[in-house]
């Protein structure tokens, strides 16, 4: 007798399914960081979208992506960019949701010499 009951359980789940309202996917950018280079470049976001940005740490050295005004200018959704850096130690990812404010903004990597060697980047949000 326990058939009908589950027949229902799963009548009623597949109904509740079909009437949820689909959750919106947010499209997802890698950012890759090596010894002395971002990609891509530049970087491309369409303003007002939410993105998540994950940057992909493939060294073995300690890198950050700075970019101070436009983590600022940014409504920030999920994860965190303190004080405008994403620090990401050797082969580390870390991911930030966020929804970007139109503009053409900076970004390097902080660490002593690393801008001067080539980690350097321009995020571009039309």
């Amino acid at each position: 007798m326990a058939t009908p009951r589950l027949f229902a359980a799963a009548a009623l789940l597949a109904a509740a399914a079909a009437t949820a309202p689909a959750s919106p996917t947010i499209p997802q950018l890698t950012i890759d960081v090596r010894n002395f280079a971002f990609a891509p470049t530049p970087i491309h976001l369409a303003a007002g979208k939410p993105v998540t940005l994950t940057f992909v740490n493939r060294s073995g050295s300690n890198h950050d992506f700075t970019a101070a005004r436009f983590f600022a200018s940014a409504e920030i959704r999920a994860g965190a960019a303190p004080g405008g850096a994403v620090e990401l130690p050797p082969h580390a990812v870390r991911s930030v949701t966020l929804v970007p404010r139109a503009g053409r903004y900076k970004a390097h990597c902080s660490h002593l010499g690393h801008a001067l060697f080539g980690m350097k980047d321009v995020i571009l949000v039309d």
